[in-house]
């Protein structure tokens, strides 16, 4: 009978790039934004009406790529969304909109403030691609609720250990015979078995 390997250390919460990227930045939103407490690391179905005004962060779409490294190392881009909803009984014209856009201002700047979003040994890039502003209607509630939406791609890179073992470089020998007929050797001990 084949025993089938253990590779994975089982466990509740697994250790993915993910969760520290999305906790990170729902740290930073919560220090940077006039939403305070009220952010939620998860996607927005359902949204939450009864928190409004609030913002979500969530990923919609992640590529990996390894560019042909081996062992294999691979480029990750997720396509992650900071999303605001508000819902503003104001007469005044612009009301909603001008504070949504005051909330995505303060995303804008956190987001793109330090590339790395303070995981330089993990994040390579943080791209800022585009804005979207929705109109959500609401079936408990007379009024409509108006939320933007921010995207970003965020670099960043994980490789999977090879279970293995490569065998230790220990000597090199080089001769070099140059064109007038001189030779050069190189013959170098690391380090002995």
């Amino acid at each position: 009978m084949t025993t089938v390997p253990q590779y994975v250390s089982v466990q509740n919460l697994q250790p993915h790039p993910r969760i520290a990227i999305r906790n990170w930045i729902k740290l930073l939103m919560k220090a940077n934004t006039d939403l305070g407490q009220r952010w939620f690391a998860s996607r927005p179905n359902p949204i939450y009406f009864n928190e409004v005004p609030c913002g979500l962060i969530y990923f919609s779409d992640e590529s990996a790529d390894h560019q042909g490294s081996a062992p294999r190392n691979y480029q990750r881009i997720i396509s992650l969304t900071i999303e605001v909803l508000h819902q503003i009984d104001s007469e005044r014209d612009n009301a909603l909109d001008d504070w949504l856009d005051s909330r995505a201002w303060e995303v804008e700047l956190a987001m793109l403030s330090d590339r790395f979003l303070g995981l330089p040994w993990l994040v390579e890039d943080t791209v800022f691609t585009r804005t979207q502003p929705v109109t959500i209607e609401s079936e408990n509630s007379s009024q409509d609720i108006g939320s933007v939406r921010l995207f970003f791609d965020i670099t960043y890179r994980s490789d999977y250990q090879n279970n293995k073992k490569l065998d230790e470089f220990l000597t090199f020998l080089n001769t070099i015979e140059t064109v007038d007929g001189a030779e050069a050797e190189d013959d170098v001990t690391i380090r002995e078995a």
